[in-house]
């Protein structure tokens, strides 16, 4: 399993839980991911309302998304999210109970986009789920796992199915840079849960730092399909100033509550209704009068929620819940704008930030990216490889909702561990050494290569560049631009210079992120002029709206 935040944990949990022998792979300690620095609010059906069918749920998120989830996906997502919500509770997590439902609190008001009250808080925000996360790994007996560890590549081998040659998964590589080693795995099934991509656009979002695009990088360079790689989550409304604060959550569409607008600089409503709508509704709006020129001075909006505060009835109500709602997002807000910020006596300036990718590894209900062949559905995965969390597409397609990634975690991470158990349990592999030593032997060789430039600031360069042309606001012509970059960029590759040592080699480690952010941001590129017209969090000025 690659990848230790609450997908990847859930996923080796349930293959160790049925008897399979898991070794999970992480940059960072056990659990210390997006799950952990999340708000903590994960989505229970029937949390609130009685009346919130698995239908209900499901054709939510298909609405939400454009119509590009997947039907079998997100009826699966509805079924299974309240027993996936109580296995968190299994290893410790702990809501406030709903007395007369005699299950957990949903918050007061449906986060934006979802047409029911189903999504519930949690007093110790997302460090509550990091924690039952990491219990579920700690206690098992089954699970080794190596943290400071850099999963580089899925080894393949080609085996026929159907009279149809395929590609099975035998394996990876890795680099331990804790012991300075490079580690062969022999494996039948692996799932990839290793995060998404926001650090494309560092400093502007408000994920760890760590999502270079691994899940993605290594499934294409595998020889995996991706879809909807063009829908990428810019959460709209985070701290746009000073720079300690940039990219930092500071609330949700519900957060603006019944009378919240947005504003631009002129103080004209660009966006009303706020509380109802989708993240993408939001963020669109916001960028588009950027665009026009009438964004802030730090290039956002004026999110005004001082109606609600001078409400003569409701205004007490609408402070506590703004306090209390996402907690540490109001924190942030608090520390970042000041006191008159936090009593909501001014607009608050805010901006969008890269949050989270919709698109992902082509899987099937149980996270598997080899898809049988039918009459209606003829595309091809790789036998053995998984997908969970971010890593996997086909459920959120053009726009998540609030509070979904915390379950989905949970449905789809448990899922692809238990396919995962199921395709190993019988396998016996006969590990071809050949199929290992090319990789090897490429990694090695990568120590002490001799150069004139250094990875990091690439990097940086990569980061800006994906702002400005993949980023919230796209056309032909800024994707045209960010071809000819990442072309540029790829070519000096060879030319960055890494020292000629094995233990804890940081050079390394930016070259080979750098690699995988370039492999991401070509797949973003090609999908955006694929897609040509504005959908969910996809927005491009130089084409119309796209009504499915």
């Amino acid at each position: 399993v690659i990848g230790s935040g609450g997908a990847g944990c859930q996923a080796a949990y349930a293959a160790a839980d049925k008897g399979s022998k898991v070794l999970l792979i992480s940059k960072d300690p056990i659990s210390s991911s997006d799950t952990k620095i999340s708000e903590g609010i994960a989505t229970v059906r029937d949390a609130s309302d009685d009346e919130d069918a698995e239908e209900v749920l499901s054709e939510n998120i298909k609405m939400a998304g454009g119509d590009l989830p997947l039907t079998e996906i997100t009826d699966v997502f509805a079924k299974d999210s309240k027993l996936a919500y109580d296995r968190y509770r299994t290893h410790g997590l702990r809501p406030s109970i709903n007395t007369s439902k005699k299950g957990p609190q949903a918050l007061p008001l449906p986060m934006g986009g979802h047409n029911r009250s189903r999504s519930v808080g949690h007093k110790n925000s997302g460090i509550a789920f990091g924690h039952a996360n990491w219990d579920s790994i700690i206690k098992n007996k089954g699970i080794d796992y190596l943290e400071d560890s850099w999963f580089l590549e899925l080894v393949t081998e080609d085996d026929i199915v159907n009279n149809d040659q395929v590609k099975s998964i035998v394996g990876g590589i890795i680099y331990d840079a804790a012991r300075g080693v490079i580690i062969a795995v022999s494996s039948p099934s692996i799932v990839i849960a290793a995060g998404g991509l926001s650090t494309l656009y560092f400093p502007k979002t408000d994920t760890m730092r760590g999502n270079t695009g691994d899940s993605y990088a290594c499934a294409l360079r595998a020889g995996a399909n991706l879809v909807d790689m063009e829908q990428i989550q810019f959460l709209p409304f985070c701290i746009a100033s000073p720079p300690s604060y940039e990219g930092l959550l500071a609330g949700e569409p519900v957060t603006a509550s019944f009378l919240g607008v947005l504003r631009d600089k002129n103080g004209k409503i660009i966006l009303d209704g706020v509380y109802l709508r989708t993240r993408a509704e939001c963020s669109s709006a916001i960028m588009r009068a950027v665009e026009d020129g009438r964004g802030s001075p730090n290039g956002g909006a004026y999110l005004d929620m001082t109606a609600n505060k001078k409400a003569p009835r409701s205004g007490k109500y609408f402070m506590k819940f703004l306090e209390t709602c996402l907690p540490s997002a109001y924190v942030n807000a608090r520390q970042a704008m000041g006191k008159e910020a936090a009593k909501v006596e001014k607009p608050w300036e805010v901006r969008p930030s890269a949050h989270y990718c919709m698109g992902g590894l082509s899987v099937n209900k149980e996270g598997s990216s080899f898809l049988e062949f039918s009459k209606d559905h003829k595309e091809k995965g790789i036998k053995g490889l998984f997908a969970a969390g971010q890593a996997m597409g086909g459920l959120f397609g053009a726009n998540r909702l609030g509070s979904t990634s915390l379950t989905e975690l949970a449905v789809f991470g448990y899922r692809a561990g238990s396919a995962a158990h199921e395709r190993s349990k019988n396998i016996k592999l006969k590990v071809n050494k050949q199929n290992f030593l090319k990789y090897i032997s490429d990694v090695k060789n990568k120590f002490g290569q001799e150069g004139k430039i250094h990875a990091s600031l690439l990097k940086i360069k990569i980061q800006k560049e994906s702002w400005n042309n993949i980023g919230p606001i796209r056309s032909l012509e800024r994707l045209k631009k960010m071809d000819n970059f990442l072309n540029s960029i790829e070519k000096q590759l060879n030319n960055i210079s890494i020292p000629n040592y094995s233990l804890w080699n940081q050079s390394f480690l930016e070259f080979w992120e750098l690699r995988n952010m370039i492999d991401t941001a070509k797949a973003i590129t090609a999908a955006a002029r694929e897609r040509d017209g504005s959908l969910g969090g996809h927005v491009r000025l130089d084409c119309g709206n796209i009504f499915i």
